[in-house]
Parts: C-alpha cells; sequence; structure tokens
C-alpha cells in the first residue's frame, strides 16, 4: 500500500493579465479562471435541474420519491455536504472502500464520479480525446468546484483511468488534497492477494483514523456495521420489489446516487418508505432485460429512459452504480477489530464483479439470479444447446451499457455476450457517451430489440 501526496506549487497561470471586456480593461489569470468556473457551474446546473425536472414531472411520481429528488436539486459540493452534515468529507472513487470505516470515524465517504455532459465537455484542455466520459466528467466538475480537488481522496487502483486519475489531478489542481491511493489486487483466488487486500484495508483504517482525528472503540466499528447492514437490508428489499417490475430503473438508480448525499441512517428510512409504494404498484414485467457494463450516473440517464421509451423493463443490473451500491451482507465471525477489518474486505472484494479482475467466474451470476428472480412474469425462455432452460423468466434479454473509452467492460462484453446467448437470452451492447447525439440511433436499437424479446425464440 502507499500514500500519494498531490504536489505542492502554484496554480498555473496565476500570474499575469489577459485582455479584458471593456476599454482598457484587464482581467488576471484567477479572474478568467473565477468566470470559467461560474460559466461551467450554471452549465452543469442546468443539466441537473432539467434531468430532476424531468423526473418531478412523471406520472409515477410518489410522495416517498421526493426525498430523493430533493438531494439532487444541484451538483453537490463537499463543502455544501460538510456544512450539512457537520461531517468531514472524504471521495471515494470506487466501491472498493468500505463506508463502514468511514462512518465509524465520523467520516462522510462521498462518490467520486461525473455524470454530466456539460461537465465533460468544460474539463480541462488536453486530457486524452477518448478519455472515460465519467472520470472526464469529473474533471470538469473540479473545474465548476475545485473544493472537489481539495478533499482527500480514496482511489483504489480498478481500471487504468482510474489509476492515472492521482497525475492529472497534480497536473491540473496542483497543490490539492490528498491521494490516498489503495491497490487493488486483481486476482481474487489467490491467498497472496486475499492478505495483501487485507493489509491495504487495515492500511486505509489507519489513514482515516489521522483524518478523523480520532481513535475509534470496537464497539463503534461494529455500530458502523450495524447501520450499513440496516441500509444494505433496505436496499435488498428494493432490489426484490424491482425483480417483481414495480420499481423503474430511473427511480432505482436515483436512490443508489443519493446514498453518498446523506447519512446513511436518513436514506435507509427513505428507502424503506420508497419501499411501501413501490410494494403497492402493478408488476410491469413484459419486455423485461437486465442491465449491465459501464455504470449509469445521474444526471446522464439517457439510456434509462431511452428503455422506457422503447417499451423495456429493467428487472435488474449488476452496475457498479445501481445494485452494486450494497451487494453483500458483512458475515462477522470475530469481531475484533482485525476480524472486522476482515470481514469488510472480504466482502467488498469477493462481492465485486468489475470486469477488472482476472478471474470473473462469477461475472454471470447476477444475471441468471434475476433471471430465476423474475420467473413470476411466466414468460418462457430458449433452451440452448447443451445448456440450462431458465424457464418461466420474465429478463429475456440483456442490455450492455459501455462507455466510450472503457476497456475492461469493452472486453468483458465480449465474453458476458456469448454466455448470455447461450442461456437463450438476447444480447445487446449500446457504445455510447455522455452526449444526445446518438438518441435515435440507441433508441432505434432498442425498438428492434423489443420484438426478438417478445419472440422468445
Amino acid at each position: 500500500m502507499r500514500e500519494d501526496n498531490s504536489g505542492g506549487g502554484t496554480r498555473a497561470g496565476g500570474a499575469g493579465t489577459v485582455p479584458g471586456s471593456g476599454a482598457g480593461s484587464v482581467l488576471t489569470a484567477e479572474g478568467r479562471a473565477e468566470k470559467i468556473r461560474e460559466k461551467a457551474g450554471k452549465r452543469i446546473l442546468a443539466e441537473w435541474e432539467a434531468e430532476r425536472a424531468l423526473l418531478s414531472a412523471r406520472d409515477d411520481r410518489h410522495e416517498s420519491l421526493d426525498y430523493f429528488l430533493d438531494l439532487v436539486k444541484a451538483p453537490p459540493s463537499p463543502a455544501e455536504i460538510e456544512a450539512r452534515l457537520r461531517s468531514r468529507v472524504v471521495g471515494v472513487v470506487c466501491l472498493q472502500a468500505p463506508p463502514e470505516l468511514f462512518l465509524a470515524l465520523g467520516l462522510h465517504p462521498y462518490r467520486l464520479y461525473g455524470g454530466s455532459q456539460n461537465a465533460a465537455a468544460v474539463a480541462q484542455p488536453g486530457l486524452p480525446a477518448l478519455m472515460c466520459p465519467l472520470l472526464k466528467s469529473l474533471m470538469g466538475e473540479m473545474t465548476a468546484d475545485p473544493g472537489t480537488a481539495g478533499i482527500p481522496w480514496i482511489l483504489p487502483t480498478t481500471c487504468d483511468w482510474t489509476s492515472g486519475l492521482p497525475s492529472l489531478k497534480d497536473v491540473y489542481f496542483p497543490g490539492s488534497g490528498d491521494v490516498r491511493v489503495v491497490d487493488l489486487p486483481r486476482s481474487k483466488e489467490n491467498p497472496v492477494s486475499t492478505e495483501g487486500w487485507f493489509l491495504e484495508m487495515a492500511g486505509l483504517w489507519k489513514y482515516l483514523k489521522t483524518l478523523a482525528g480520532r481513535k475509534p472503540s470496537r464497539g463503534g466499528l461494529l455500530a458502523a456495521v450495524g447501520t450499513v447492514e440496516r441500509a444494505r437490508a433496505a436496499f435488498g428489499e428494493t432490489v426484490r420489489l424491482r425483480r417483481e417490475g414495480r420499481v423503474p430503473a430511473v427511480w432505482f438508480l436515483l436512490a443508489a446516487r443519493t446514498f453518498f448525499l446523506d447519512r446513511a441512517e436518513n436514506w435507509t428510512r427513505a428507502v424503506e418508505g420508497a419501499n411501501k409504494h413501490f410494494a403497492a404498484l402493478e408488476p410491469r414485467l413484459k419486455n423485461g432485460v437486465f442491465l449491465t457494463g459501464s455504470p449509469v450516473v445521474y444526471p446522464n440517464f439517457k439510456l434509462l429512459h431511452l428503455l422506457e421509451e422503447a417499451g423495456l423493463s429493467v428487472l435488474g443490473d449488476d452496475l457498479c452504480s445501481g445494485e452494486r451500491l450494497l451487494f453483500r451482507h458483512v458475515a462477522l465471525k470475530d469481531k475484533s477489530v482485525e476480524g472486522v477489518l476482515r470481514a469488510l474486505a472480504q466482502t467488498c472484494h469477493d462481492g465485486c464483479l468489475c470486469p477488472v479482475f482476472v478471474e470473473n467466474k462469477r461475472r454471470l451470476g447476477p444475471v441468471v439470479e434475476a433471471a430465476r428472480e423474475c420467473a413470476v412474469g411466466g414468460g418462457k425462455t430458449a433452451r440452448p444447446p447443451g445448456g440450462d432452460k431458465t424457464a418461466g423468466s420474465a429478463v429475456r434479454g440483456v442490455v450492455f451499457h459501455l462507455l466510450k473509452g472503457c476497456h475492461p467492460y469493452e472486453i468483458d462484453s465480449v465474453v458476458l455476450e456469448r454466455e448470455t446467448r447461450r442461456l437463450g437470452l438476447r444480447f445487446i451492447r449500446l457504445e455510447t457517451d455522455y452526449a444526445a447525439e446518438d438518441r435515435l440511433t440507441i433508441s432505434n436499437r432498442l425498438e428492434a430489440l423489443r420484438p426478438t424479446l417478445d419472440a422468445g425464440d
């Protein structure tokens, strides 16, 4: 494990003046940067407001969902979250940083991923043209709100884009907050990797204790585990209702997005309230699909809206922005501090289905499990040659969402397509980014997919 501290130095372009508007006026480089931030912030805010207005105007909006809508009135700001929750905010780039560790220390984990096309558009010049849209959007969000770069970051080394973030952050935001790198082993079945990952978690725990400036009790750590377990149970019920066709994809992904914007206890109560509403809805199982691949991040719900418009029902996903948020329960056999750390390390590592791992034999598991759980749909699925029939499944196809430049998922799509077709499920891969220009193309492809789901063979 290692800890990387952003280097010092003055912000690029901090000296000198540039021509300004009006006769004889000059604008300092810092003043020009401020104008760029203001313009970027307005464009990003407009995008968030537009998506929120779209969701608020839906026929299926219910008062139990207003909690989640209130949390996305505007792009989240670490400073605003700190003031509202009175907890120090720490950025996390991946789910491989267990939230229990933060909560036990009075810290608040804030997920660092961008979902704004406008943010990606105002990202710093010089970034790779085919950079991951999610991380390019994050770079743009830091332009609009440098406070996002100023908080401490926890960065597990998942994909190459993620691993390169500290270097980009140091170039474009010199002197900003520390980055704690957590070295993620790419093998799950190697005992050396397993022990190495535990040591990384132990090191992260020590680092977070330094940030918090206090020594936690074992009871505090166990209490944090209990808090997240209650959130996990509530979210698990939402997943179950979703399998029954009662939870539209936009509301499900919105709820998952807001987990990092409020205290876990408040979020859990809101999810429990929404579950009561969802349980009373009529199931919509026709043309059921499973969504997989690159994360779908608010406010870019383009794909979710297009799926609905095409008459397709998303009955499950394995997105790290969706169902994988709180994927597995923590099995506590040893309640010592070391025992809890080992349990958390095992839960987040073994349960992760990210395609960066060398062995991913369980990658197909959620698709098959969702197909079996949705058997109340009464549909039929073709029997693959030499394979098992997922009889009565309402999940009839797999929609693979691929963000341009996301190479691990691009490789993953090849393997997953072969396996899902072997199970008799339809498969479609949609390579896209955050721009709206390809909406018609995606819509046409989804419209063409729908009758093949009806055919069932």
